[in-house]
């Protein structure tokens, strides 16, 4: 059986995060025209598209139940709207949607990572389909998170994060849809504990956490490039009062 951090587990974790940052680099230096960065965020978002799909059926396979061809947790609803807002939105992508998708995509896969059920007891010397395709799309969704912002196609702004909250309470409705109308079991993670016997829920942790979360990084894309060019000109400004 397969464990949680076991040596598959690690393996795919330093090879995907290697390319993911080579992947970054790379499009940071040579994606400088319009017409190849709109090539490169087309072909991440319709990958991720592709993987999302198989990782949905295999679900629903596996499950026998064709529910599971609908996303219930928040990186499975992210990287299929963010897949395709990439391709419809590609004239803005500073659209008000991105402003919520993109703080998931880029948070939600972390906590995939910290926290991946999908791995747990799955009795093969790979992955099975529905594992891999769950890596895969996370993955994916965190390389197309990353890419919007190196090449610059959209910017994180702390004055639209009600953007953010905005998009959860659609999500939430979208979850609590699934649990009334299809009694689909801790869709959204609305239901689902993060202590156990206690009123502390992933939904309501994940919101105090996430927010902040978000705030921190809008503010440091937007005002670190300013503190980095004072500190610069004042320590030049040092070394040449000392000459």
């Amino acid at each position: 059986m397969q464990e949680a951090f076991g040596t598959f587990h690690i393996i795919y974790l330093v090879v995907t995060k290697t390319l993911i940052i080579v992947g970054a680099i790379l499009a940071a230096k040579y994606c400088k025209t319009q017409k190849s960065k709109q090539i490169l965020l087309f072909t991440v978002a319709a990958t991720l598209l592709t993987v999302f799909i198989w990782n949905r059926i295999s679900h629903a396979v596996v499950g026998k139940d064709a529910r599971q061809l609908l996303p219930y947790s928040y990186c499975a609803m992210t990287s299929l709207l963010l897949s395709i807002c990439t391709m419809v939105f590609y004239k803005n992508r500073n659209h008000p949607v991105f402003h919520c998708l993109f703080y998931i995509g880029l948070i939600g896969p972390i906590a995939a990572v910290i926290f991946p059920e999908n791995i747990l007891g799955v009795d093969s010397q790979i992955f099975a389909h529905r594992t891999i395709s769950f890596f895969m799309h996370h993955s994916l969704l965190w390389l197309l998170s990353i890419l919007l912002i190196v090449t610059k196609e959209f910017k994180p702004d702390w004055r639209k994060v009600h953007y953010f909250m905005l998009g959860l309470c659609v999500y939430i409705a979208f979850g609590l849809f699934q649990l009334q109308a299809l009694n689909m079991e801790y869709s959204m993670e609305i239901n689902k504990p993060f202590i156990a016997d206690s009123i502390l829920t992933w939904y309501f942790v994940g919101v105090v956490m996430a927010l902040p979360l978000v705030l921190f990084i809008a503010v440091c894309y937007e005002y670190s490039p300013r503190i980095y060019e004072i500190c610069r000109k004042r320590l030049l400004t040092d070394s040449n009062s000392k000459v």
